[in-house]
């Protein structure tokens, strides 16, 4: 997941909002993906968002067809860029799982990765990554760490039957679902395409080390009984995700690494 840094969003960022109609309001941030500079327009709170690379435009692209069907309001689209309405809603996740409402914040969580895959199939020009590919620095690198070989077994069978498969947000945590007052909204999609118990797999890693460790079986029950999915799929999805973000780590520990390697330990036994 990219990090905010210092940088300022380029010039280019605030020349959009004011080709949208929106008056930059003087806030800007960089990530390791996109520029970012916040506006408003008729009154309303916005942000537009440029994209740095290849994953974050087809991110907004998938956001924008979401949009029309119901997903967080995109204003604006082109190639690159999208101009959003700002969430500024009180409610948080993060906040809510680690004061003791870790439930709530489950079923919040759930409840949007079902509505985004009822959502009609987007056009082929969205350009969906599968998960096979998603999957790759998992599976077509060796993996001397004997967890990541059978983290990696257990994720090429889960790939090979895959089914169903639907337009999969990839990156769905507590800090990517919003509050935007009267609902709450998925922000910066990764744009895959996949069987649906992906979408659920990054909850179960966040938002602290200590509390997905301490949740892991009770969140297993939890959001398999509210997703309708088989405890034992879903905790193949869930670790077939932890050894992905083991290889993306490629041995560099930080907090989320630990979670994945500890919640895949707890949850494999229970893995069809």
């Amino acid at each position: 997941m990219p990090t905010t840094t210092p940088e300022p969003a380029p010039p280019g960022a605030a020349a959009r909002l004011r080709a949208w109609g929106a008056e930059p309001t003087g806030e800007a941030w960089t990530t390791g993906s996109s520029w970012l500079a916040a506006g408003v327009r008729g009154g309303l709170p916005v942000v537009v968002k440029v994209a740095r690379i290849e994953e974050e435009a087809r991110g907004g692209r998938l956001l924008a067809w979401w949009s029309d069907h119901g997903g967080l309001p995109v204003l604006e689209h082109d190639g690159d860029a999208v101009l959003l309405a700002r969430a500024t809603g009180s409610r948080n996740l993060v906040a809510w799982s680690t004061s003791g409402r870790d439930d709530e914040a489950v079923d919040v969580l759930v409840d949007v990765v079902r509505g985004l895959h009822a959502m009609p199939a987007p056009p082929a020009s969205v350009g969906l990554v599968p998960l096979r590919t998603w999957f790759a620095d998992l599976l077509d690198r060796p993996q001397t760490d004997p967890l990541l070989v059978r983290l990696a077994a257990l994720a090429g069978d889960l790939l090979t039957e895959e089914d169903p498969v639907v337009a999969l947000h990839g990156d769905v945590h507590h800090g990517n679902v919003l509050d935007l007052g009267d609902r709450w909204a998925a922000i910066d999609p990764k744009g895959l395409c996949g069987h649906p118990a992906f979408d659920l797999a990054n909850v179960f890693c966040n938002p602290a080390e200590a509390l997905a460790v301490r949740r892991a079986e009770a969140r297993l029950e939890r959001v398999a009984d509210r997703a309708r999915l088989a405890p034992g799929l879903l905790a193949g999805w869930v670790a077939a995700w932890c050894g992905l973000s083991l290889a993306w780590s490629r041995g560099v520990p930080d907090w989320h690494d630990r979670a994945a390697r500890e919640v895949a330990i707890r949850l494999l036994p229970r893995a069809r």
